[in-house]
């Protein structure tokens, strides 16, 4: 169990990486019994408004069509990240399941490191606390440095180095293979990084195979704005710029005019927060 950083420059497949392993989670009998067990066990301990069960552990903030031989197309639970944590009184926060497998890509959205002054402590120790309700959590972005410190000191980092593609007759992707390099902490990424990079004995490298077409599980297109859907018969929403307040306000002014996901009051200055 625990905290996962995947990294690497744009097209090198960090998404392909986390939903190939969502898509083995999926099919996880083992661990999907874990889950169930311990729901059920909820339920009989009181829980009564516990109605779902759910046929898998995998959780995303992009939609995922799962698959395996024999068996039946899975679904995963969708998530919005800014509501990952502990309850609160400012933002309403997921029901996690036990055992769930979290999977976050664009991570630098949700888990900002420039407002790191702000982070909330309730997600802050939900991500501290999150391996006592057996959750494992990935999340993707271009550069470790993007993501809240508070989230980068507990989390082991991926490099994704290379993804290579063997097609089929038919042109189609069969077979992929992902080339990482694995940091057991945050403190090793950040010497690797320092020293250009360099220093074998800082990483595991490892081959990480898929012989399916893992691109059909998920649209890569859910995963960055659809940049002409519904925009065919209109003319550019052309605006000339104003340069935003360099300060807490003008940023959370920003988000709340053009982040639609971003809850009321996911930022709150300390000397505002409920004592």
């Amino acid at each position: 169990m625990g905290i996962y950083i995947l990294t690497a420059p744009p097209r090198y497949g960090k998404t392909s990486l986390m939903t190939h392993w969502a898509n083995e989670v999926a099919f996880n009998r083992g661990r999907t019994r874990l889950m169930q067990a311990e729901i059920q066990n909820k339920i009989d301990s009181g829980f009564s408004s516990l109605k779902t069960i759910p046929n898998n552990c995998v959780s995303a903030n992009y939609a995922l069509t799962m698959r395996q031989f024999g068996y039946s197309p899975r679904q995963n639970r969708r998530i919005n990240p800014y509501r990952l944590g502990f309850d609160n009184p400012y933002v309403k926060t997921h029901f996690n399941l036990p055992y769930e497998f979290i999977v976050i890509t664009e991570a630098q959205k949700y888990f900002n490191s420039r407002m790191a002054q702000y982070y909330p402590d309730w997600q802050s120790r939900w991500f501290e606390q999150s391996g006592h309700d057996y959750l494992d959590i990935l999340m993707d972005t271009q550069r470790v440095g993007l993501i809240d410190p508070n989230i980068r000191d507990l989390a082991k980092v991926i490099e994704v180095v290379r993804l290579d593609i063997e097609k089929d007759s038919f042109g189609q992707p069969a077979y992929l293979e992902w080339k990482i390099r694995y940091f057991d902490n945050n403190g090793l990424w950040d010497k690797y990084v320092a020293d250009g990079k360099r220093g074998n004995l800082l990483f595991d490298e490892m081959k990480i195979e898929a012989n399916y077409n893992v691109f059909k599980s998920y649209d890569s297109r859910s995963c960055k704005p659809y940049f002409y859907q519904g925009h065919l018969n209109q003319d550019f929403d052309y605006e000339i710029s104003e340069v935003p307040e360099e300060n807490f306000d003008g940023y959370v002014s920003f988000l709340k005019k053009y982040d639609k996901e971003y809850p009321d009051k996911f930022h709150i200055k300390r000397s505002s927060k409920v004592a």
